[in-house]
């Protein structure tokens, strides 16, 4: 992209094409909860258009405080003008040009979103970023009278144009400084909160509920109309297992059987249901099946649909159908699209054998793909990891398919079992994002987002936000940049300790995965007695305890190192501010004006310390999962003293993870949050209790031997 770096100023005018712009259009930026955004596109687009002018305002301002800006509603001759423009206001799509017109520059988005995105992009030439919610992660250029023009006309597109965003779990999770940061990083797909909605809405947004939404649906004790239970009315609903008989206790331990023509009319009438009233705002439904780990019904009529994704397929058509009548009745307020999901979980980690139902193509609905067990040591393509081989060929066969069914990925940089440790995938991620969109991938979502205490985690939100808008980012400039800007003159120290922390954490599947011969999975199977078999961690370890052992201490050893990095930066930082006066300081009103003048005057210090904090509950972590290995490999082995140095190493390290508190966690189903201790966010603490169990019930019988 060429610019022009020579284009002196007098004043701004910021078009906003509507009559009455110069008085009206700060409340109109504002207006998004008086807007039906689906019936009435004309103030939405008026919304989103002053709220883009707003931004220009607000940020040109504080960049260029000495040249007047204002709002107008038409150009004016031989003035300088930045004008905003929809190309077809019935639209949100995201996609915008910014062109050159006279002294001025013209932003077109195709629909609403683009104008917003486009406006952010004439601000990302002037130097800004926003690399985390809220003030303190806003990059400010220096103030200049000079704005930066492009030479060249910018098209800006996503890669994934199907959409990009986050699995959000928690009816709690939500913040409009988050959902901000997102538009502002042209992130586009989020979950329908009521108190939000209309805020995301403004920005271009698009919602999308549901999940493994049919457990409270097919549970057995639910009363149906008739006053019967669902298991006493129709067993034959729940999916027969491989032993041929049905029971109500297991009876969600398989897939239900979808050539059941009753059970789609009552599940596809409880959605439209929900679809008028709590998810009337949904755009995007996620239809998944019983997380039953590969257990797919086996009765004669499901096993001729063909196999379990035919199977997802056949049933989501028969939703779809459903959906479509109450859609022509005038049930519905507006379209959505279906979501299946290629996950084995459900049994459809891999694509179908049979044509996807015609049905289904015509609406658009769509597949993401969830490679939940994969391997983060190694990219997805890489031939030699057994675990990503698997998945690549299941990822490849749904790929087959790509025309009729749109596919999304789904990845796990904070999956529940992580519990929000500071990981970071730099290399994976840029790597995997553009194998995903040369495989035919134009959509992607993870599991799941944090929303505050990010950390080192910082520069992997950004960077999938910007991988997954343009696949083709040119790595080396993100990553200098990004370390020059957020970490100052820290940006060395900080990037040799960020790929610290990526080389330490590389295994964290195998460590914490959600598969069964992941190490944490093994150790909370374990009752805390002596075992009689040896651990069988993964092949990443060559299934020996004593390298999973001598790696997690090497992975360790790579954390500390980051962890004397991070203090020598902090050391050095606070050096410097006795040297300096506070720039501008003044008694702070307000919490908010508090929080503003630390962020200016302190921003590296709060940075690095937040990375500590967060590395230090990290190592921690580790460290109690390796002494667990060693502890049970010498009891396995009859090492009697080994197992009790061990011991005792737990017990330390466990009675310092429970001096502090990791938050945030959310309460589920319902709304609410919860802060645990470090100890009990390993999931070990249950552990530490069955083995001082054990251990306890030794001692006695010891004494009473001697005794």
């Amino acid at each position: 992209m060429h610019v022009n770096r020579d284009q002196a100023v007098i004043a701004i005018d910021i078009v906003v094409p509507y009559t009455g712009a110069e008085l009206l259009c700060a409340i109109w930026a504002e207006e998004e909860q008086e807007i039906d955004f689906y019936g009435d596109h004309a103030a939405a687009a008026r919304c989103t258009t002053a709220f883009a002018a707003m931004e220009l305002m607000r940020c040109l301002s504080r960049t260029m405080p000495t040249i007047p800006i204002r709002i107008v509603e038409a150009s004016a001759e031989g003035g300088f003008t930045i004008a905003l423009h929809i190309a077809d206001p019935l639209r949100t799509d995201e996609a915008f040009v910014l062109e050159r017109s006279g002294e001025g520059v013209v932003i077109t988005g195709t629909g609403r979103a683009g104008v917003l995105y486009g406006a952010y992009e004439l601000l990302r030439i002037q130097g800004w970023r926003w690399y985390a919610p809220g003030a303190g992660g806003e990059i400010v250029p220096q103030p200049s009278r000079q704005l930066i023009l492009p030479n060249d006309r910018i098209v800006g597109k996503a890669s994934m144009d199907l959409g990009r965003g986050f699995d959000f779990e928690y009816v709690s999770m939500e913040s409009n400084t988050f959902f901000l940061w997102m538009a502002r990083n042209r992130l586009n797909v989020t979950a329908y909160r009521p108190a939000t909605a209309a805020f995301c809405r403004k920005l271009g947004m698009v919602f999308k509920v549901g999940g493994h939404i049919f457990e409270p649906l097919l549970d057995t004790d639910r009363v149906l109309p008739s006053g019967r239970t669902i298991w006493e009315q129709s067993p034959q609903w729940y999916g027969l297992p491989a032993n041929g008989v049905r029971s109500k206790e297991e009876a969600l331990r398989t897939q239900f059987c979808v050539s059941q023509p009753d059970l789609i009319d009552y599940l596809g009438g409880a959605l439209v249901r929900r679809l008028q009233k709590d998810w009337r705002e949904a755009d995007r439904i996620d239809l998944w099946g019983f997380d039953t780990w590969g257990h797919a019904c086996m009765c004669p009529s499901c096993q001729r649909l063909g196999n379990s994704a035919d199977q997802l397929l056949h049933f989501v058509a028969g939703i779809r159908g459903i959906v479509n009548l109450a859609m022509e009745r005038g049930h519905l307020h507006h379209p959505v699209r279906l979501i299946v999901c290629g996950y084995e979980g459900t049994g459809t980690l891999v694509g179908p054998q049979r044509s996807v139902p015609e049905v289904i193509t015509a609406a658009g609905d769509m597949v993401v793909y969830y490679p939940i067990n994969r391997c983060y040591e190694h990219d997805m393509e890489a031939a030699g990891c057994s675990a990503n081989q698997r998945y690549h060929a299941a990822l490849l066969s749904w790929c087959e398919h790509q025309t009729a069914l749109p596919i999304v990925i789904g990845e796990y940089y904070n999956v529940s079992k992580f519990e929000d440790l500071p990981l970071l995938f730099t290399t994976r991620l840029a790597h995997d994002i553009p194998a995903y969109y040369r495989m035919g991938v134009r959509g992607i979502t993870y599991m799941h987002v944090p929303l505050v205490n990010w950390g080192m985690r910082t520069l992997t939100q950004l960077l999938y936000a910007q991988l997954s808008w343009d696949a083709k980012t040119d790595m080396d400039n993100f990553l200098q940049e990004y370390f020059s800007n957020w970490y100052g003159p820290h940006a060395s120290a900080m990037r040799e300790a960020c790929s610290l922390i990526e080389q330490g954490w590389s295994g964290i599947a195998d460590w914490r995965a959600w598969k069964k011969d992941s190490v944490l999975s093994l150790l909370l199977a374990w009752n805390g007695a002596r075992p009689d078999q040896p651990l069988a961690v993964s092949d990443h370890f060559s299934h020996q305890a004593a390298d999973a052992v001598k790696s997690g201490r090497m992975s360790v050893a790579l954390l500390e190192q980051a962890l004397r990095l991070i203090h020598s930066a902090l050391d050095a930082d606070k050096a410097v501010h006795p040297q300096q006066q506070p720039t501008g300081w003044k008694v702070a009103l307000n919490p908010v004006d508090a929080r503003s003048q630390a962020f200016t005057e302190l921003q590296y210090e709060l940075r690095l310390g937040e990375d500590r904090r967060l590395l230090l509950y990290g190592i921690d972590t580790l460290q109690l999962q390796v002494e667990f290995v060693e502890y049970y490999k010498a009891l396995f082995m009859g090492e009697q003293t080994d197992a009790d140095s061990s011991w005792h190493r737990i017990e330390s390290i466990a009675d310092r993870m429970d001096t502090y508190f990791v938050p945030i966690g959310y309460e589920q189903p319902g709304a609410g949050i919860e802060s645990k201790a470090g100890l009990t966010r390993s999931q070990l603490r249950e552990l530490i209790r069955r083995c001082r169990n054990w251990r306890h019930l030794q001692a006695q019988s010891e004494v009473q031997r001697q005794g």
